[in-house]
């Protein structure tokens, strides 16, 4: 096992809505909901998620679904819904506790960058035979199943999002600057000069750094990284290595490097604690900051009215461009989401499975978007069965869905966890001009050769 981020802490962490249903203050610190006494015969599969507010109302509505078409249908599986910590960090290292002691839910919610190291560590069930005997699993996004495959197998079901540059469309117009999507890094460097000469904000928003934990690689470098990895993988199936030192990463540093000594990059902001807020929650609410990174549910989890910053008219106000690449090419990055897995040491794999089922298929879950909406399905005619889902958030998740199949993405493996805990060291370093781009890429392979081992990196 390799040992997991010790000081992530999301941004999303801090969100705290007062009008979620009494109760969530309780389960954010690791209980369960209160529940009604289930019939001495049925089956009680418990469900373990973190505890942030959106997503305790969000699970409550996907149990009650379940439970009330279990009794519907006569089958005697009812769940319960349960909550860990808030934080990434704490949340990650309880699940694995919860493993490693044979107590874990029958089905939890599983950080996706640790997914890989708790297959490896016998943690979760094959569920591989029962996905290909269900029907629904053919419709998924392939680009979604293939990042839950490992070795032809799969250990759990995983909805969708996608990546991509937000901008202040209005600020840029204003300015008379063009909206036209760049596409290499050299076309978005001659935005930037144009936003600081006619705008004064600051261009980019780009996540970087250790402050910003896993999500200076989840919504930043991972993205810039692939634009240049054409000819250079990040990580490679084939024989399961990660890629330390290459010239596509050398040039995703020394994007970072221009963006800092140009100062078109929220450097001061990055470096401080919880740095989201002032370019996300602050800077790009007003305008000072141009463009920021992230996913899908920032139209509704960041700037939508019950968002940590509103964004008055947002839909006429922010627009979106596709990451730049090397070639000329941009793409949008398809991303599978934390999969919801199943114990090995579950009481009743087919109840687990069923909660499963209905935790992603339209008749289980289309209630629970009306309580948060944070990406689109990975499932192809979910919109079918679910009109809410095509008219919400301006449309914004279902047109979202609709370019999985043309996004880019990474095949992960073991120890990513440490791949992104070097990569914000190393972007630390650049982005405070500490080092060079090229001091950074031999400092982050010796750290991974150390950390993860020889055997498991290669450079190219």
């Amino acid at each position: 096992m390799s040992e997991y981020r010790k000081s992530r802490m999301s941004r999303r962490d801090f969100l705290r809505l007062s009008a979620v249903a009494a109760g969530g203050l309780a389960a954010a610190r690791g209980f369960s909901l209160p529940r009604s006494a289930f019939a001495q015969d049925t089956v009680e599969i418990t469900t373990m998620s973190p505890g942030r507010d959106l997503g305790i109302a969000y699970d409550q509505v996907i149990v009650d679904t379940f439970n009330a078409n279990m009794e519907a249908a006569g089958k005697p599986f009812r769940a319960v819904a349960q909550h860990g910590p808030a934080t990434d960090n704490d949340y990650v290292a309880k699940i694995n506790l919860d493993a490693a002691s044979g107590q874990a839910a029958d089905v939890t919610s599983v950080n996706y960058a640790t997914y890989q190291d708790m297959v490896a560590a016998g943690y979760l069930a094959d569920i591989t035979d029962l996905l290909n005997g269900w029907d629904e699993w053919a419709k998924f996004a392939p680009v979604i199943k293939d990042q839950i495959t490992i070795n032809d197998k799969v250990y759990g079901v995983s909805g969708a999002t996608t990546f991509t540059m937000f901008y202040r469309k209005d600020v840029l117009e204003k300015a008379g600057i063009s909206t036209a999507q760049p596409k290499t890094w050299e076309d978005f460097y001659g935005i930037c000069d144009d936003i600081v000469s006619k705008t004064g904000a600051v261009p980019a928003g780009l996540p970087g750094g250790r402050a910003w934990g896993g999500g200076t690689w989840e919504e930043g470098f991972r993205h810039v990284w692939l634009g240049y990895a054409e000819s250079n993988q990040i990580y490679d199936p084939a024989d399961g290595k990660w890629v330390i030192k290459s010239e596509g990463l050398l040039k995703a540093l020394q994007v970072y490097e221009t963006l800092a000594k140009n100062k078109w990059l929220t450097v001061e902001a990055l470096l401080s604690p919880n740095p989201w807020e002032p370019i996300k929650y602050q800077g790009f609410v007003q305008g000072t900051v141009a463009m920021a990174t992230g996913g899908d549910w920032q139209w509704e989890f960041d700037w939508g009215p019950k968002g940590a910053g509103p964004i008055e008219d947002i839909f006429n106000k922010v627009d979106r461009w596709l990451f730049p690449s090397a070639i000329g090419e941009p793409f949008p990055y398809s991303a599978a989401t934390g999969p919801w897995a199943i114990s090995v040491n579950s009481k009743s794999l087919e109840g687990a499975f069923e909660f499963l089922k209905s935790s992603f298929t339209p008749e289980g879950s289309c209630k629970a978007l009306e309580t948060y909406f944070g990406g689109p399905s990975a499932i192809s005619d979910y919109g079918d069965k679910c009109d809410f889902y095509n008219t919400a958030i301006s449309g914004k998740m279902a047109e979202a869905g609709k370019t999985l199949a043309n996004g880019r993405y990474l095949k992960s493996g073991p120890g990513e966890s440490k791949i992104v805990e070097g990569i914000g060291l190393a972007t630390e370093n650049i982005i405070s001009l500490t080092k060079t781009s090229e001091q950074a890429m031999e400092e982050f392979a010796a750290q991974m050769k150390d950390q993860l081992g020889e055997e498991a990196v290669k450079e190219l």
